[in-house]
C-alpha cells in the first residue's frame, strides 16, 4: 500500500491502480488440485454410472476369454451375451414389461412363457 500512497490524489486514478494490483496477486494464488477441479453433484454421480451389460432375467454377463493368433500369443478380451431390448407382456401382472435379455433366453420365453421363465430365475417382474 505504500505505492498508493506516492500516487496522486485522484479516486479514479487510485481506484484502477487497486483493481490491477488485486488482478495482479489473483495471478500467484496456487493452482487448484486434482479433488477441487472435480464436479460435485450430478454430473458426478453421472459419470461413475455405467450401463451394465447383464440380462434381466437369467443374469448372464461377460465372459472372459482369450483369442489366440497363429503364433499361439493369447490376447484376453470380452466375450458379451447378445443382449435385446424387448418389451413382454406379463399375463400375471397384466400390463408389459420393459426388459433387456440376451437371445437365448428370449427362446425360452418363447417356450416357456414370461411369467415361468422369470419364476425359474427368481426374478420379481413388478420391478421392472
Amino acid at each position: 500500500f505504500a505505492l498508493l500512497a506516492s500516487t496522486p490524489r485522484d479516486p479514479d486514478m487510485r481506484l484502477l491502480l487497486l483493481c490491477a494490483l488485486a488482478l495482479g496477486c489473483s495471478a500467484f494464488a496456487p493452482l487448484p488440485s486434482k479433488q477441487q477441479l472435480r464436479p460435485t453433484g450430478r454430473a458426478a454421480a453421472a459419470s461413475s454410472i455405467q450401463m451394465l451389460r447383464v440380462c434381466d432375467i437369467t443374469g448372464k454377463k461377460a465372459n472372459n476369454a482369450n483369442r489366440v493368433t497363429f503364433s499361439n500369443k493369447h490376447n484376453a478380451y470380452w466375450q458379451y451375451p447378445n443382449l435385446q431390448t424387448k418389451k413382454f407382456f406379463s399375463p400375471k401382472l397384466d400390463r408389459t414389461v420393459k426388459l433387456k435379455v440376451a437371445t437365448s433366453t428370449i427362446r425360452t420365453i418363447r417356450k416357456l412363457g414370461l411369467d415361468e421363465t422369470a419364476a425359474k430365475y427368481g426374478v420379481d417382474l413388478a420391478k421392472f
